[in-house]
């Protein structure tokens, strides 16, 4: 191996760095801002990129706004120095646009903010973060790092393990003593080269497309990298001898499908033939049975026009018929019509001569009941002339029959014996007397019933309190039994509830003795309690 310093300048040499990077801050830029610069030099000029930041930083309240806007947005404060639309621009400048939103994303994600001044005081946490940006990549971490380092090489563990690795130092843990090691090995003024270069060389190792240690020769002069190009190289043998084979399977796959093509394209034309000839027999076929269809066709309309047209003879004669029988049908029914009118005509006159006949005959029928009716009012007038006369004679008579009068009102006294008879109603009342001699004789009777009825309510009340013992001494057994049984299980919970209904039922015999102490003892009781039923 070369020694150290020689290496360094080899690598420094030899080692290309993928994009541009400003070859010193901007004056009030920040480090993210630095950063952001550098992103966008990858796609515009260092001039355009870094009027492209102070537009951001104008153009949006701070970063975490820019971090969440749409690319649209981004791309319309970026300085390009291009003409044309907003969409066009947008579409020229779209990959610088979403780069600057991914940076912003990938920043706020490893620090949790985006103070990178505030988060590179621990130089140890802002190199893990810093060189870990899956899509940006290393050397804009390494890039930063120099930048927070003020313009010194930025020494961290990943960076060490690298060195120790290509052989550039011995193994230590201390940054101090790495940063001591590495130190003498850099030329003055290429700190920065350096740091871009070193850190290119670890974003680029593990590619899985273009390794560094394929590209730089320098790197395969130390053990690490001849291991690892050697390795590549076994593995891209094997990976060129997997795609021979498979290309041999694939070649020989694609023999058997081309001979298998062939062979279903030879059974398809045998097929597609067979089918012709099929179709053709087919063919041939139905025009055959489509002549014999149209020429039974033609006969059969040949058939049916002559059809036709005997049904129109027909139907000319039948209509001429028509014609004659309902000619003469109308003669007939203008004769009959006519003969009609001179019935009705004759009936007419018949109906006036028959009325005129009646008129008369009632006419004479009303000077009739006229004469008779004058000849009753005649003869009426003369009876009442001679009942009048009648009347007059009779007069005189009729006062000298009035004195007698005074006779009919004595012979009217004898009503007073009519009172006299009626006299005997006395003895009808005094004949009323027994009747009270029934009522007396009611009462023995009115103490019998009420007496029959104390008796019923005692045997009642008798029953009821002999049921209600004998309910009582059931429900007492039952509840001893169940006393036993319940004490023999332990189950002191259902004890607890039979002692419950216990209560119930010495309450309800409490109910039951006040009922029994309601009973009354005597008929005066019984007319103190007249809900009981019994009357004094």
């Amino acid at each position: 191996m070369v020694k150290k310093a020689e290496f360094v300048k080899r690598l420094l040499s030899e080692v290309k760095v993928r994009g541009s990077y400003p070859k010193s801050r901007k004056g009030g830029f920040s480090l993210l801002e630095e950063g952001l610069k550098a992103v966008l030099m990858r796609h515009l000029s260092e001039k355009n990129a870094e009027s492209s930041v102070e537009s951001l930083r104008s153009g949006f309240v701070d970063w975490n706004e820019a971090r969440v806007s749409q690319a649209q947005e981004i791309a319309s404060h970026l300085k390009t120095g291009s003409r044309g639309t907003r969409v066009e621009r947008f579409e020229k400048h779209r990959a610088a646009a979403v780069d600057v939103k991914t940076f912003l994303q990938e920043i706020f994600q490893k620090t949790h903010g985006l103070d990178l001044e505030t988060s590179c005081e621990d130089m140890v946490e802002a190199s893990k973060a810093l060189t870990d940006l899956p899509t940006m990549g290393q050397t804009i971490g390494g890039y930063i790092l120099y930048q927070a380092n003020d313009g010194s090489i930025p020494v961290h563990k990943g960076m060490m393990k690298l060195c120790q690795k290509l052989g550039l130092m011995a193994s230590t843990t201390s940054l101090v003593k790495g940063l001591e090691m590495i130190k003498p090995l850099v030329p003055k003024g290429k700190e920065r080269e350096f740091a871009l270069v070193i850190h290119e060389v670890a974003d680029r190792w593990e590619s899985d497309i273009d390794p560094i240690y394929m590209e730089a020769a320098v790197l395969r002069t130390c053990a690490f990298g001849k291991k690892a190009h050697d390795s590549r190289i076994a593995l891209l043998k094997r990976l060129e001898a997997k795609a021979i084979r498979d290309e041999k399977k694939r070649l020989a796959q694609e023999a058997r499908d081309e001979a298998q093509r062939k062979r279903e394209e030879a059974k398809a034309e045998k097929e597609r033939q067979r089918i012709e000839a099929a179709e053709q027999r087919e063919a041939e076929r139905q025009r055959k049975i489509k002549e014999r269809e149209e020429l039974k066709k033609k006969r059969e309309a040949e058939r049916v026009a002559k059809a036709k047209q005997r049904e129109l003879e027909a139907k000319k004669k039948a209509e001429a018929k028509k014609k004659a029988a309902a000619k003469k049908k109308a003669d007939a029914k203008k004769k009959a019509e006519a003969k009609k009118k001179a019935d009705a005509k004759k009936k007419a006159d018949a109906k006036k001569k028959a009325a005129a006949k009646k008129k008369a005959e009632a006419r004479k029928k009303a000077d009739a009941k006229k004469k008779a009716a004058a000849k009753k009012k005649a003869e009426a007038k003369k009876k009442a002339d001679a009942k009048k006369k009648a009347a007059k004679k009779p007069a005189a008579k009729k006062k000298a029959a009035k004195k007698p009068a005074v006779k009919k009102k004595a012979a009217k006294k004898p009503a007073g014996k009519k009172k006299a008879a009626k006299k005997p109603g006395a003895k009808k009342k005094a004949a009323k007397k027994p009747a009270a001699k029934k009522k007396a004789a009611k009462k023995p009777a009115a103490k019998k019933k009420a007496l029959l009825r104390r008796r019923l309510l005692r045997g009642l009340l008798l029953r009821r309190r002999l049921l209600g013992c004998l309910l009582l001494g059931c429900r007492l057994l039952r509840c001893r039994l169940l006393g036993r049984l319940l004490l023999r299980c332990r189950l002191l919970g259902r004890l607890l509830l039979r002692c419950r209904l216990l209560g119930r039922l010495l309450l309800r015999c409490r109910l039951l003795g006040r009922l029994l102490s309601l009973q009354p003892r005597s008929a005066e009781d019984g007319a103190r309690h007249p809900r009981l039923g019994v009357t004094a």
